[in-house]
């Protein structure tokens, strides 16, 4: 016992350490499209009062938080993210009388809400953007960004837009070009004015006020331009990524409005959070969102771990072990499938043995120190539908355009039943047809489901003290094909976790334990079945999993 000790303090000086007294520090953030949700109504699209009735299934899977993307009036030129109200609920989704009602119900069972505030941009559609392009000399003209180019036919820049195009549309009224990273009708805001920034936290208050623990903030790195609107000399490649240029991203002006958002937040009981779409080039880049007095985004999500698409083990490592050991300790982010991402079950199943991939790829999130989002329907083994299965989908009111991602945002399998229990009347998007074996009613009676495996990893973070708020502590497995590390809490109990991202069994010989090898007594979960290594060189299963602890 005295080696267990002294191993494990001496593995202390090395781990990444988790900040105590956060909530957030080690929260589950379950990320929920409303749209595809759960249906109260019957029309076919989910709303705030479905939300509310499946609380107790959120409760008992053991998420602490969730996270509703954009539910305010919008166009729905991209499904909520172009807002033309942001202080209320659009018709489709409820009102807010039942916001209210969710809050409440929510904070009955433990649950918290975070808000999608988007940041950057609002609709055109918007009342402030429509006085903006009434004339010129309106008072809110300048809080959008404005230009006038060379006239209808010769751009300000040749700025590329993340949704195709030129970042600027004419507008032929007061002939000027507006500025847009997206889409032509989500027009971005202009922070450095400082009414518009005063309505914008005003929106913040509003929610805060209105039960929110806090937002999730959409787009942060493109609050600002650069003021002088350099001409892009070195545009993207057709096709090719159009994000994260220096003179529209990350600017260093975006961190005095995260840190003016951050003291509001700090003002309101319960730890509010922030939780943010930071996409950085660089972990470097990352750790700068935190704020240099760790006083902006408390939880950054990390793409550079997110966008992941091989499953390979080599590539994991360098990414857990600098988000776990380069971040100064802040809390790391976690999570693969989301709105904007295919399903982690489609992405790295190699056709044969997705679900056993599946309990690999959840593990490798939600085994981490840090925070962990997961997206509604990834428990249960939910695929991305491929593009043949949306090509009928008509385009009406239910829904207003057809959207490249509408892959991942099908209907939530609850059941095998009509529809997958998700609404009685025609769902805007069609069910996966594999439904009637993947889903909720279905794995929450087979203990070896996808289901109970996420089950089992949300008590583990819960129950476990070296999961709940335990170090990281970094290991090499002599084996490109199988990532390795571990998990402790001060100096009394080490778990190990490893991770076979290959179809073959493999052999690896643990090393980056100081001290004799330790006692592991027990497998707290493995797919499949193994003993606790008895020593640091052993095999692990095809796509295996294995969790083991020295404690009881």
């Amino acid at each position: 016992m005295k080696q267990l000790f002294l191993l494990l303090a001496s593995l202390n000086i090395a781990s990444a350490q988790t900040a105590p007294g956060h909530w957030y520090d080690h929260a589950v953030i379950y990320e929920i499209y409303p749209r595809s949700f759960q249906d109260s109504n019957g029309d076919g699209i989910g709303d705030l009062n479905g939300i509310a009735s499946r609380l107790d299934y959120l409760k008992d899977l053991g998420v602490d938080a969730i996270w509703i993307t954009p539910f305010f009036p919008s166009p729905n030129a991209d499904f909520g993210y172009d807002v033309s109200d942001y202080v209320n609920v659009a018709p489709e989704y409820g009102t807010m009388q039942d916001w209210d009602h969710l809050v409440a119900e929510a904070k009955q069972r433990g649950i918290r809400i975070l808000v999608d505030f988007v940041v950057n941009h609002t609709s055109d559609q918007h009342p402030w953007f429509k006085e903006s392009r009434s004339s010129r000399n309106n008072p809110k003209r300048d809080w959008y960004v404005w230009k006038s180019g060379g006239g209808p036919t010769q751009p300000p820049t040749h700025w590329t837009s993340i949704f195709g195009g030129y970042t600027w549309t004419w507008d032929a009224q007061t002939e000027q070009w507006y500025y847009h990273i997206f889409l032509p009708q989500q027009p971005d805001v202009n922070w450095a004015n400082p009414e518009l920034r005063k309505a914008m936290f005003e929106v913040v208050r509003f929610w805060l006020d209105h039960g929110a623990s806090g937002f999730r903030l959409d787009a942060t790195p493109y609050l600002f331009e650069d003021p002088a609107f350099p001409e892009d000399f070195n545009p993207p490649a057709p096709g090719g990524p159009a994000a994260l240029e220096p003179y529209n991203s990350g600017r260093p002006e975006n961190h005095q409005v995260l840190r003016e958002m951050r003291r509001i937040m700090d003002t309101y009981p319960g730890d509010p959070v922030l939780l943010g779409e930071s996409s950085t080039a660089t972990i470097e880049d990352l750790a700068k969102v935190y704020g240099r007095n760790h006083d902006e985004i408390q939880l950054p999500m990390d793409f550079l771990f997110g966008n992941l698409t091989t499953l390979d083990a080599a590539t994991f490592k360098k990414q857990v072990d600098a988000a776990q050991l380069q971040l100064g300790g802040q809390t790391p982010v976690f999570f693969f499938s989301s709105h904007d991402h295919q399903r982690q079950w489609s992405v790295f199943g190699d056709g044969t043995h997705n679900d056993q991939i599946a309990k690999l790829t959840a593990t490798l999130t939600l085994a981490q120190r840090g925070a962990v989002l997961l997206y509604y329907g990834e428990e249960i083994g939910m695929e991305t539908m491929p593009a043949g299965g949306l090509k009928s989908v008509p385009v009406g009111p239910k829904r207003p355009r057809a959207d490249d991602r509408d892959g991942e945002r099908t209907p939530m399998q609850w059941n095998a039943g009509l529809n997958a229990g998700f609404t009685q009347g025609t769902p805007w998007l069609p069910v996966e047809s594999n439904y009637r074996r993947y889903s909720v009613e279905s794995e929450k009676k087979d203990p070896k489901s996808i289901y109970s495996w996420y089950w089992n990893l949300l008590k583990l973070r819960h129950d476990n003290s070296v999961f709940r708020d335990g170090s990281y502590v970094p290991l090499e497995s002599g084996n490109p094909n199988v990532f390795a590390f571990g998990r402790t809490s001060g100096a009394s109990d080490l778990a190990l976790i490893v991770l076979n991202t290959s179809p073959k069994q493999q052999t690896i010989q643990i090393t980056g334990m100081p001290g004799e090898w330790p006692q592991f007594r027990h497998i707290l979960m493995a797919s499949p079945q193994a003993i606790a290594p008895s020593s640091p060189k052993f095999t692990i299963a095809p796509y295996g999993v294995l969790i083991a602890t020295t404690g009881q």
